[in-house]
Parts: C-alpha cells; sequence; structure tokens
C-alpha cells in the first residue's frame, strides 16, 4: 500500500541531521552527562515548533487532499505521540534529576516507539548518569544507528565506551566525528588524549596539529604541554602549560604538568610551587608524594615532615606515603646517629646505628656508621665483620679496605692484613686517599715480616 505523505513526514524524522524541537526544548536545560573534559554542548538545533503540532498539520493536510489512510495509520501516529509524550515526561524527570523516574519513561517510550534517535540518545545519558556504561553504550549505538550523522550521539557514545573501558570503540566513535566534522576540537582532544593513554606523544600532536599552534583553549595547551613533556622537550611544554594558565589560572592538570616539566629541568623550587598549587586544588598523593621528595631534596627537611604528616592524614592508606614516610624517618635516625659519631660518642653512635641495621640490611649508610662507630671503639672483630660485607656491596670503594686491613692488623691476622692492604693500594687514589696510603706505605715491611714468622718451618 502507498503510503501518504503524513506518514512519510513523520519516518523522516528519524533521518533528520539534527535533533528535533522536543529534545532540546528551549524553555529548559537537559541533564547532560559531566565529560571527563569540561567541554561546553554543541548549541541545540532551531526546530521551534512541537512534533505534535507537525504531526497535527500533517494529518490535516493529508485529509485535505482527501487521501485514504487505513485504520492502522491513526493507531501508528497515536502510539508515537503516546511515545513523544511519556519521552517528555522523562525529560521533566531527567531535568528534575529523577533518574530512575527518566530512565523508565524512556523505556516506556521506546516500547511503544523505538525508532525515534532522541529518547535512545536521552536513555543514555541517564544510564551514563546511574554509572551503568555497558547499557549506555547499546543505547548510543541505537541512537547513531537510526541517526548515522548526530554528532553528539557518536561523541557519547565514546565517552559511553571509555567509561565501560572499552578503548578501541571509544576511538571508533570519535574518528566518526572526526569523518563528520574534521574540525571538531572535542573529538581532537579525546582521541589526543587515548593517544597519550597509549603513549603515543607524537600521534597525540597530530591529531592536535589542525586546531592551530595559536588555539588557547586551555584543554589544547595542557594536552600539547603532556606531548611535548614524553619527548623530553621540557622547554616546549613549559610554554604550553603556561598558555593554560594564562586561560585558567588554577587549572590543576596545567599545574601538574608544569610542575613535573620544572622538575625535569631541575627546577625544584618552581615545581614545588606548582604541584602545591595543584593539590591545593585537587588533592592527590602521588603529587603529595612528589612535594615532599623535592623539599627533602632541597633539604627542607621539616617542610616534608610537616605536608608528610598532614598528607597521610589525608591519604592513611596509601603505600607510597607510607614508604616515602618510612624512609625519611629512617633518614633522619641516620641524621641523629652520624651527629653523635661526628660529636665522638662512639659507643651511643653505634647503639644508634645498630637498630637501624637489623631494618635495613641491605642499606650502605646505617651499616658503614655502625663499622666506623665499632672500629672507633676498638672492637675490630665486629667492625671487620660489617666492613666485609661493605666491600661486598660496594667493591669499588677503597676505603673499606683501608680500615678492613686495619681491623685484621690489630686482631693479628697479618695475612688477611697484607693481602687487603695491597688491594687497597690497587684501588686507592693518590690524591684522596693520600694520607692512607702513606701508612700503609709505612706499615708494610713489618708486616711482611709479621706475616713471614707465621709461615709454618719446614723440617
Amino acid at each position: 500500500m502507498k503510503i501518504p505523505k503524513p506518514l512519510k513526514i513523520l519516518k523522516a524524522l528519524n533521518s533528520l541531521k539534527t535533533i528535533p524541537s522536543f529534545f532540546h526544548s528551549p524553555k529548559r536545560q537537559r541533564c547532560q552527562l559531566q565529560l571527563p573534559i569540561p567541554f561546553h554542548q554543541l548549541a541545540p538545533p532551531y526546530w521551534q515548533a512541537g512534533l505534535r503540532l507537525l504531526l497535527c498539520l500533517a494529518w490535516l493536510w493529508g485529509s485535505s487532499l482527501g487521501l485514504s489512510v487505513s485504520a492502522q495509520e491513526p493507531t501508528s501516529l497515536n502510539t508515537t505521540t503516546a511515545a513523544i509524550a511519556r519521552f517528555e515526561a522523562g525529560q521533566d524527570a531527567h531535568q528534575a534529576g529523577k533518574l530512575h523516574e527518566a530512565l523508565h519513561l524512556y523505556e516506556e517510550a521506546l516500547s511503544l516507539d523505538d525508532t525515534l534517535a532522541p529518547i535512545h540518545f536521552q536513555r543514555g545519558m541517564v544510564l551514563l548518569a546511574l554509572q551503568r556504561p555497558v547499557e549506555a553504550v547499546t543505547a548510543f549505538e541505537r541512537c547513531v544507528a537510526l541517526q548515522p550523522d548526530f554528532l553528539r550521539g557518536w561523541l557519547q557514545l565514546g565517552a559511553a565506551a571509555l567509561a565501560a573501558n572499552n578503548i578501541a570503540q571509544a576511538e571508533r566513535a570519535y574518528t566518526t566525528v572526526l569523518q563528520l566534522a574534521p574540525e571538531h576540537l572535542e573529538a581532537r582532544l579525546y582521541l589526543a588524549r587515548l593517544a597519550l593513554r597509549h603513549q603515543k606523544p607524537e600521534a597525540a600532536l597530530e591529531f592536535l596539529a589542525p586546531l592551530g599552534a595559536a588555539t588557547v583553549h586551555p584543554e589544547v595547551a595542557v594536552v600539547r604541554g603532556q606531548a611535548y613533556l614524553l619527548t623530553g622537550q621540557t622547554e616546549a611544554a613549559v610554554k604550553a602549560f603556561s598558555q593554560a594558565l594564562g586561560e585558567q589560572a588554577n587549572h590543576p592538570e596545567a599545574r601538574r604538568g608544569r610542575g613535573d616539566a620544572y622538575a625535569a629541568q631541575g627546577q625544584m623550587e618552581a615545581a614545588i610551587a606548582d604541584w602545591q598549587a595543584a593539590y591545593s586544588s585537587t588533592p592527590n598523593a602521588e603529587i603529595a608524594a612528589h612535594i615532599v621528595s623535592a623539599m627533602h631534596q632541597l633539604g627542607q627537611r621539616e617542610a616534608a615532615r610537616t605536608f608528610l604528616e598532614a598528607a597521610r592524614k589525608q591519604f592513611p592508606q596509601d603505600e607510597q606515603l607510607a614508604t616515602l614516610a618510612s624512609s625519611l624517618e629512617g633518614e633522619a635516625a641516620i641524621v641523629a646517629a652520624a651527629a653523635l659519631l661526628r660529636a665522638g660518642r662512639f659507643a651511643e653512635a653505634a647503639a644508634a646505628y645498630a637498630p637501624l641495621v637489623a631494618q635495613a640490611p641491605k642499606a650502605i649508610a646505617p651499616r658503614a656508621g655502625l663499622a666506623t662507630a665499632l672500629f672507633k671503639l676498638g672492637r675490630f672483630a665486629e667492625a671487620a665483620e660489617h666492613f666485609t660485607i661493605l666491600r661486598q656491596q660496594q667493591p669499588e670503594v677503597a676505603a673499606t679496605y683501608f680500615f678492613l686491613a686495619v681491623c685484621y692488623d690489630k686482631m693479628g691476622d697479618y695475612k688477611q692484613a697484607l693481602a687487603t692492604y695491597e688491594a687497597f693500594l690497587a684501588r686507592a687514589d693518590s690524591v684522596q686517599n693520600r694520607l692512607e696510603i702513606e701508612k700503609v706505605h709505612l706499615r708494610l715491611p713489618s708486616l711482611r715480616r709479621q706475616a713471614e714468622q707465621l709461615k709454618p718451618r719446614r723440617p
């Protein structure tokens, strides 16, 4: 049967390039899912006449021409009109934040007519808001199947796919947007961010290139900065992040990124300033660890300790901060033990170093301190044990051989002492170890005689 023109008009609604007015009603702003990058939604189309009015006029026009309409056709129109009524009610609930009610009404509308792309789109938006991204993907897929050139449908399909951790589908969706609108900023930004996620900074810069270097959108500048940083172009990264901060002074990603770039350049004070600004905006355990480490590197130990204590209260379960706290506590104890050693309080120094060696057997500094304190106390056998371990850990350090040789010498093990002195001379620096070298040369003649006397006599 030949389809009357009123019904052709109704079916044509499903192939429109824009969403009709009942989707973007000027009397209300529809609920939108907040995307990872805060871009303004695309401007609504300018369909201002309601679909019901359009349907009525079309129906009257057909009637005026005397077109014969079967009994089933008004039923189809009535069903679609009922679907639109459910959709409008869902829009009201959606705007009021009643997401489950909105979802129920959208699904009722689709049970009456599932060929209207706007209803699938808004159902997908509600599902995203309800953190049901897999179902949202299905809704947006149906939307773009009905309306293949609907940009917002493809954009939200990409967002839903990302939320569902389907990176490949997200990339396909954003690539489709670029096929429809090659200069589309949001799609290019998402694809650039996905390229960075794959550790492909050159590809990210290529996605952003058509936007032009003069583009001052802060998100574009931030992604450029991140790409430059990954390629080792720290100056270009600083410039890009600074451009973003010129547009949005407290942009947390730009502050974090510029801090990372400054740190890569060795400008730790500038890095700390940016990291602290980023942390105050969006507290993050990783940034806190960077701040503490940088402060410690600059010798700001008290400031580092204070900041770390505050960060650990905010992130008590973070393993990185816990490890950092343990490390700083151990280092503070080493500093205190070293102070005792420098002050000549050798017994106290040995007592302070001993538990540190037990806690970290592979750590060089506490074992070296303990060995030195024991050596100064004349406890040569104990000192020799620690110097032997240090020699195994750092066989290139000449001083270790010298002190170990002295321990053997004091213990009367002249053969071991002779061999270790000779090993010291083979490694010693003529300038740095000049005094020790002189002592060894003075000692060697008599030591050789003593070692010779220890040889068993021939029968």
